[in-house]
């Protein structure tokens, strides 16, 4: 039991009993932002496991956002199927782009990765702008539904918000439970050291195989949960933008912390949004932004900005320990 009662496992709690309260206390437009964070986390969870905890650098993953988004999308309106037919059709079409993209990435390394990446990226993004039969191409499809699972249709985005909720906490715990598991901790000697994991008997290609393609369902997954929050897809949506905007994410969050992941999903979705709020900032609000993304990964990823964090905690611990001296006194 104590294994799990730690910090990371505890501030996750916070945040859900947080988020499950928020529907109580807010505003549709509230409502729907809280819904972006959620959909933010899932996906930029599915990042963290092939960033933190592989070692892999994806400049490409808003492509398999966008390939659930369009497989849901596309289904829909072709052939009329529900989210719950929908859903086993996202995680195949998914699982099969992270596969083929994982087969070349799996030999590389480098800039190379980058290169690869970005380029898989592009061809997606091309495939759903031109393939005008199946995706509607710049047009986009107009008029999805909200999600209707085994019979029961959501007919409000509280109903949306919780269902996606519930997404959320399978996602952490699956992340967790696949960071203490073999291939978990395959995927760690990789990235600390690869040539030594892989003359202690570690099999390098088929564990980052494993990795892209879980990575790649778990995102597709968010994109699909997108496209019915939406009701409207289309192209320029799943560009490079979204990526970086994941990876800065992860960033914030820290590198293989799926907690930290959670938060940093709630800051850079609700920071943007607070932003407009202010007219002075409105037309330079994604500087505003650029600014506090810099100073809070000064802190995370810098030696003054940690010694600044450890100064804060001592000061905070002497604060404690004075309340409790004149409470026992």
């Amino acid at each position: 039991m104590k294994k799990y009662l730690n910090s990371k496992n505890i501030i996750f709690l916070v945040i859900i009993v947080f988020m499950a309260l928020a529907p109580l206390v807010t505003d549709p437009y509230q409502l729907r932002v809280l819904i972006s964070c959620e959909l933010n986390m899932i996906f930029a969870m599915s990042l963290n496991l092939l960033m933190g905890i592989g070692g892999t650098v994806s400049f490409g993953h808003a492509a398999f956002y966008g390939i659930g988004a369009y497989t849901t999308a596309c289904l829909w309106y072709h052939l009329g199927w529900n989210y719950s037919t929908n859903f086993l059709f996202v995680i195949l079409i998914t699982g099969l782009a992270g596969l083929l993209l994982a087969l070349p990435m799996s030999r590389i390394t480098g800039r190379y990765v980058t290169v690869i990446t970005l380029s898989f990226a592009e061809i997606v993004n091309l495939i759903i702008k031109n393939w005008d039969k199946v995706t509607l191409g710049q047009m986009g499809i107009v008029g999805i539904p909200n999600i209707d699972l085994f019979g029961f249709r959501f007919h409000s985005k509280t109903q949306f918000f919780y269902f996606t909720l519930i997404f959320v906490i399978l996602t952490y715990i699956l992340m967790n439970w696949l960071v203490d598991s073999k291939l978990g901790r395959n995927l760690q000697a990789m990235r600390d050291d690869s040539i030594a994991a892989e003359a202690m008997g570690i099999r390098l290609f088929p564990n980052k195989v494993i990795v892209f393609t879980i990575s790649a369902i778990i995102a597709g997954i968010a994109g699909s949960l997108y496209a019915h929050l939406m009701t409207y897809v289309e192209p320029s949506t799943f560009n490079a933008n979204l990526s970086f905007s994941c990876i800065s994410i992860v960033v914030v969050g820290g590198l293989g912390n799926f907690a930290g992941t959670l938060i940093g999903s709630l800051f850079l979705t609700i920071l943007p949004e607070y932003l407009r709020r202010f007219d002075f900032l409105f037309k330079y609000r994604m500087i505003a932004y650029g600014l506090v993304l810099v100073i809070v990964m000064w802190l995370n990823h810098s030696i003054p900005g940690l010694k600044l964090k450890q100064a804060f905690q001592a000061l905070f611990g002497k604060i404690l320990h004075r309340n409790r001296t004149e409470e026992e006194v």
